[in-house]
């Protein structure tokens, strides 16, 4: 079973996909804040770490993306941007930047988690 980090710090969304992901086989470690994302992933290897970009408390995706990506833990760990939208371009940007996909939301409940997968399958082929 591979594990997601999964950081959103709006409850209601973040209950959302744990509950999608945990239905698609996924164990999932959630967090409303980066700075607790931070500290767990200190400790933790997940397979796959999901972080909204906007985070309260001074810890945003892009310095999770940096914490995963400098770590000598986690070299193989796939790192997904979360937004509430893509623009143009965006998606690009996020890559560019070091995130292995972007997930847009609103997503689709009948199909995340087979979409999900499959994201990380393509990424780890």
């Amino acid at each position: 079973m591979q594990t997601v980090c999964l950081v959103e710090d709006d409850t209601i969304t973040r209950k959302l996909f744990v509950m999608l992901l945990q239905r698609g086989g996924f164990h999932v470690q959630d967090f409303g804040d980066g700075a607790s994302a931070l500290h767990w992933l200190d400790a933790h290897t997940p397979d796959v770490v999901v972080s909204n970009i906007i985070l309260p408390k001074g810890v945003n995706g892009m310095d999770i993306l940096r914490s995963v990506r400098t770590s000598f833990q986690a070299p193989q760990t796939l790192v997904f941007a979360l937004t509430s939208f893509i623009r143009r371009g965006e998606r690009e940007q996020y890559l560019s930047m070091g995130f292995d996909g972007c997930i847009a939301k609103p997503i689709d409940p009948q199909t995340f988690a087979d979409d999900f997968r499959a994201m990380i399958d393509a990424r780890q082929n």
